[in-house]
């Protein structure tokens, strides 16, 4: 069958730019179309591509993921027949820089998208499918959650520089459950010197009656410390610092409900009513957040041929160096795949190995045979479980624990078999934690 393929060079505001390639005879029909997300304008781009083909010419389209302005124009060309292929940036700058080493702009980056159906390999060349329109709501819940969640940990990473240069530093010094009353009440040093030891243990139990009240003496003087370091409150402004520490709290707060409302009334019931009976959840390691995520990006398993391209496609592979009778090993990531979903598999990952014995064996032989320190570890065992994931996916069976010789194993017997054959000695975690630093 005849294919010709269209790379197109996509723009948020302006117009898109497009090249049509023709990979039997390695030329370029065209080399620069100017269109805009219009229905006509893509219609003249398609007959174009067609334009001298056979009428059973099949057409490829090339894009990248630029904002949202992709998905209209996949969806047209998806919807007129075409085979849409979204492709990873990092893909495509390489290839330009191979093609047009010396140059770059929106007629070249056409052009090397279109280029690449040829230059790829068949596994790196996942269609694309358009979601339905609960799945796409259901991964932005998804960004959304991972967005509140990041909001939350800025406002704790800039508290704790706070508490740094402040107080220097709490860790050791107030227990996490009365750090926010500490934040909320007393601040500033020459406040708590005021107050003294024995009228600050009142004032906590009045709040905690049952509160632990061993490490106050040891903020009082710490408080003594920062007075004799600083000698005026006005040198850091104390004052200031805790009206900005009570409105991070308060923004948290907000956080930690808006999170809250989202996963309770909005993300968790999606998820459910879309996947009442999720295979997914019988991995060890993988709940329902986990298990969304997973659905919202993949969405239809079939475009993936096989599990080593599904398990390239979301970049917890190593790259390859091989030459001749050479081979680099410690090869890093190809980190190819969709930040979440990576993110994703490494937890789920660092939670399967310590109860599925397979996936045990792979994390103890990359830390002792190996040579490989804990992320790296747990990121091969990773790449394992999303083999598992897609088998699982594909065949609509829940997921087994089996032993080394492929039996079924229970969850009990498997941990205590982890326990007695895989433990990595703790003296070489520490060997590799020192290297790795």
């Amino acid at each position: 069958m005849v294919t010709r393929v269209i790379g197109i060079d996509l723009a948020v505001k302006g117009k898109h730019t497009a090249a049509i390639y023709d990979p039997a005879t390695r030329t370029f029909i065209a080399k620069r179309l100017h269109f805009r997300t219009r229905p006509d304008e893509m219609e003249n781009v398609l007959q174009r591509a067609r334009q001298g083909a056979p009428s059973d010419v099949q057409i490829a389209v090339m894009l990248e993921a630029t904002g949202m302005s992709w998905f209209p124009v996949g969806l047209f060309f998806h919807r007129h027949g075409a085979k849409v292929y979204r492709l990873n940036g990092r893909a495509t700058k390489a290839q330009r820089k191979v093609n047009w080493p010396n140059g770059r702009s929106d007629r070249l980056d056409s052009m090397t998208l279109a280029s690449m159906y040829a230059a790829l390999p068949s596994r790196r060349l996942i269609r694309w499918k358009p979601p339905s329109a609960d799945l796409m709501a259901l991964q932005r819940m998804v960004r959304e959650l991972q967005r509140l969640v990041e909001h939350q940990t800025a406002i704790i990473l800039r508290l704790q520089a706070l508490d740094q240069w402040a107080w220097g530093g709490w860790h050791g010094l107030i227990p996490k459950p009365y750090q926010q009353w500490v934040r909320s009440n007393f601040y500033d040093p020459w406040e708590v010197l005021a107050h003294g030891t024995e009228a600050l243990v009142a004032l906590l139990r009045k709040d905690y009656p049952d509160a632990q009240v061993d490490w106050i003496p040891k903020w009082v003087a710490r408080a003594q410390i920062m007075q004799a370091l600083y000698a005026n409150p006005e040198t850091v402004g104390y004052k200031y610092l805790s009206d900005l520490s009570k409105r991070e709290l308060e923004h948290l707060q907000w956080l930690s409900e808006q999170r809250t409302k989202l996963v309770e009334e909005e993300f968790l019931p999606l998820y459910r009513r879309l996947f009442p009976d999720d295979v997914l959840l019988s991995f060890q390691g993988i709940g329902e957040r986990s298990a969304a995520i997973y659905h919202a990006f993949i969405g239809d398993i079939s475009r993936f041929p096989n599990g080593q391209a599904f398990a390239g496609w979301t970049g917890m592979v190593p790259r390859s160096n091989q030459s001749g009778e050479s081979q680099s090993p410690h090869m890093p990531l190809s980190k190819r795949g969709p930040n979440l979903i990576k993110n994703t598999l490494y937890q789920n990952a660092e939670v399967a190995r310590q109860w599925d014995v397979q996936l045990a064996k792979v994390y103890y032989t990359q830390m002792v045979k190996y040579g490989k320190h804990h992320t790296q570890a747990v990121c091969a065992v990773a790449s394992h479980l999303a083999r598992r994931i897609y088998a699982v996916l594909r065949d609509r069976k829940p997921y087994e624990l089996r032993d080394l010789e492929g039996r079924p194993i229970s969850k009990k017997d498997s941990r205590a078999l982890i326990l007695k054959e895989f433990q990595v000695p703790e003296s070489l975690r520490k060997q590799r934690r020192k290297h790795r630093r």
